[in-house]
């Protein structure tokens, strides 16, 4: 699979009709084409309600290249500006059918930068440490990416999915572990997280987008 990270500007009087245009046409196109619209995004914190972030998976270049056709035509009148580019999966998510279960109103958006050789112990202190510590406070991880071009240090994108931003802020654990977390799984990840921030050469940041249903 490819992804592709979709990043649209559009008129705040043109919010509404981007939105329908993109239940009604877009994603409908993009699934028989046989895409994978991940999320469907507007800006909370970090970006305006009139930007869009829409994260699609495709089978390989050539399907993505085939479904170009459908972003040509038809929306000309409502973007302002548009950012797109092909991102690969670094990691075991996004999965491969996402569950009805593992959707949020609220996904977090945030960008790290690593070292090429660092990747693999990141990626390892993720998916057995920090990921299940999350999950167990009720986040869902949509998925971890970099760009397809060969960048040292390297580029990442973590998206997380959370209840509310009340939500996101309860899981930055300022009060300590939480009931309904085992201690194993809070001191391994709280301890991985630590590792992990050292291994980011230029910190990081977030941001928080809004889910649309589709």
């Amino acid at each position: 699979m490819i992804y592709e990270e979709r990043f649209t500007t559009v008129s705040i009087s043109g919010v509404r009709d981007y939105l329908q245009l993109c239940r009604e046409r877009t994603i409908p196109a993009l699934k028989s084409a046989g895409a994978q619209v991940l999320v469907l995004l507007t800006g909370m914190i970090g970006d305006l309600g009139n930007a869009f972030l829409q994260m699609t998976g495709f089978p390989d270049i050539n399907s993505w290249q085939s479904a170009q056709e459908i972003f040509a035509t038809g929306r000309e009148k409502l973007v302002q500006s548009e950012e797109v580019r092909l991102l690969k999966s670094v990691a075991s998510r996004p999965k491969q059918v996402i569950p009805e279960e593992d959707h949020r109103p609220v996904y977090s958006y945030r960008k790290l930068f690593v070292a090429l050789a660092d990747l693999p112990k990141f990626v390892q202190q993720s998916e057995q440490g920090i990921w299940p510590l999350y999950e167990a406070a009720g986040c869902r991880i949509l998925g971890l990416w970099a760009p397809m071009a060969a960048i040292n240090p390297l580029e990442l994108i973590l998206m997380t999915g959370y209840k509310s931003t009340g939500h996101w802020e309860e899981t930055r654990f300022r009060e300590g572990r939480p009931e309904g977390i085992d201690g194993t799984t809070w001191e391994r990840g709280r301890s991985q997280v630590a590792e992990r921030t050292a291994l980011s050469v230029r910190g990081s940041w977030v941001r928080l987008w809004r889910a649309h249903d589709f």
